[in-house]
């Protein structure tokens, strides 16, 4: 019965770990986005505290050659993990302290690679170093005679890894969506005082079942008391930690910490954010534009708008977050129709396995303030390039500056994107009180340059009638005229794009 209980600790130990790091993600997330920085963080973290609570647990393990130490380390860091999801705030609408914690340090002058690594370091290292000494322990108590410690420490790295993959999968692939983070977290506390009670009764097995029963009745019926924002929908999909919000007059969708969708209430099917409305431009350069194709839906503003304000145009929408799209058809009005097919999937992943083409490709797959490496790279712009009709236009969103200290991110995208395309035009959308912006390249692959005489010519005659905006001739003026400078970064490739680091180093 002892070696049972011991190898259980072991399992649940290593199935809340991982669990716990899994979570640790989407506590970032919302403060740091998910870039190589924020993952980077925290597998480093987790990695020192494993390597540092193994090797003390060995020590104390062989000076103390029970479960006593076990079960107080396993206790303690149940008690720190719970203490990450307890109101660091007052009032109704109190959010945890780790989110107090990284919110702070979000607001620091850290930067982009501290600031994560200071917040994992605080938030996780204590936990997993204690965590880290199950192994030791459970090894050497279990072990009968010299001659079988090989064969117990096998059993035992076993059944931790076996626990380490249950934590992994459950968490990512149903917990965090069924419970959302908080409530992970809180739960995850839980289980570790259910652990650490576990450890302390393997010298008193009968005690066990009382333990396992009081502390798994608390884990059932805990209820998270989740961060009230005023929001329609708080929710973790697979993805991002989503929020829809509403005000006197816009509705919002928010992915982590990025605003990704505004619906104006009074025109449902309108204008959103100020970079969509500059995706009517591309009947400038192709005024047949017939069949639309986006990649990334948010909350479907270009994709309902073409179909509203364009009759003969059909659209595809490609998203890869199955709650977006259940989110955009109930909060944003996005439903499927005779007109618009919304397909759940990977963008890059879906072209490569259509042989369709299209007239207009938009790519707006921001995923919080980062974007897929492999959606900015040469091997996926000529991808895109492939599924364009003739007189076809590819519209890439990019969060960026067009010069300047702050420009690598845009610059290296142009670059890559100009050696696929003849053609790329940019269009800065000019934005108030904000350093970074959005620019909207359009790509084209005939080789002959439209003209800006050309483009000013049909702006004129198309403005308010063949295209549904009436300042669509103003924001001609957004385009850029200068050339670009790309000779001090790099063409983003399958094999190099380091993309994390030119969004967030510059």
């Amino acid at each position: 019965m002892r070696g049972v209980l011991l190898l259980l600790v072991a399992l649940l130990s290593g199935a809340i770990l991982m669990a716990l790091e899994m979570a640790g993600i989407r506590i970032l997330a919302p403060h740091f986005g998910q870039s190589i920085f924020e993952w980077g963080s925290l597998i480093g973290v987790f990695l020192a505290a494993l390597s540092i609570g193994y090797y003390f647990g060995g020590r104390l393990v062989d000076r103390w050659p029970n479960s006593t130490i076990l079960a107080i380390s396993l206790l303690g860091a149940g008690l720190l993990v719970l203490a990450l999801a307890f109101p660091g705030e007052r009032g109704a609408d109190a959010h945890s302290i780790a989110w107090v914690l990284c919110d702070a340090l979000a607001d620091s002058d850290l930067g982009p690679r501290a600031a994560p690594l200071v917040a994992c370091a605080i938030m996780f290292f204590a936990p997993a170093m204690l965590m880290a000494v199950t192994s030791p322990f459970v090894i050497r108590l279990m072990v009968p005679a010299i001659e079988q410690v090989g064969q117990t420490a096998g059993l035992v790295f076993a059944v931790s890894t076996i626990g380490s993959i249950a934590g992994t999968l459950g968490t990512t692939f149903y917990l965090l969506t069924a419970w959302g983070t908080r409530g992970v977290v809180l739960r995850l506390g839980l289980l570790l005082v259910l652990t650490a009670g576990l450890a302390a009764a393997a010298w008193r097995p009968r005690r066990a079942a009382v333990v396992a029963a009081a502390v798994l009745a608390l884990c059932a019926f805990s209820s998270p008391a989740c961060a009230a924002e005023r929001t329609l929908l708080e929710r973790d999909s697979p993805y991002h930690r989503l929020f829809v919000t509403e005000d006197e007059t816009s509705r919002w969708l928010r992915a982590d910490n990025i605003w990704h969708t505004q619906m104006l209430l009074a025109d449902r099917h309108g204008r959103g954010l100020p970079y969509s409305d500059y995706i009517d431009l591309a009947f400038l350069f192709n005024p047949n534009i017939r069949s639309v194709l986006v990649i990334g839906l948010g909350g479907g503003t270009v994709p309902k708008r073409f179909v509203r304000d364009y009759p003969s145009v059909k659209v595809d929408a490609v998203e890869i977050d199955p709650d977006v799209i259940k989110i955009a058809a109930r909060y944003f009005e996005v439903r499927a129709g005779p007109r618009l097919t919304i397909h759940e999937a990977d963008g890059r992943r879906f072209l490569r396995k259509s042989e369709q083409k299209w007239d207009l490709i938009l790519l707006d797959a921001y995923y919080a303030d980062t974007v897929p490496f492999f959606l900015t790279t040469k091997e996926f712009f000529k991808i895109v390039s492939d599924h364009l009709n003739p007189n076809g236009v590819f519209v890439n969103n990019v969060v960026g500056r067009p010069s300047g200290p702050k420009s690598k991110f845009f610059r290296s995208v142009y670059r890559t994107m100009s050696e696929v395309f003849p053609q790329a035009h940019v269009f800065v959308v000019p934005e108030r009180g904000f350093e970074l912006v959005n620019l909207e390249v359009f790509a084209m692959n005939e080789k002959q340059r439209v003209s800006a005489a050309i483009l000013a010519e049909r702006a004129a005659r198309m403005q308010g009638t063949v295209i549904k905006d009436d300042r669509l001739r103003q924001r001609l003026n957004d385009r850029v005229t200068a050339p670009v400078r790309t000779s001090d970064v790099p063409t983003l490739s399958d094999d190099y794009a380091p993309v994390d680091a030119l969004i967030h180093l510059w």
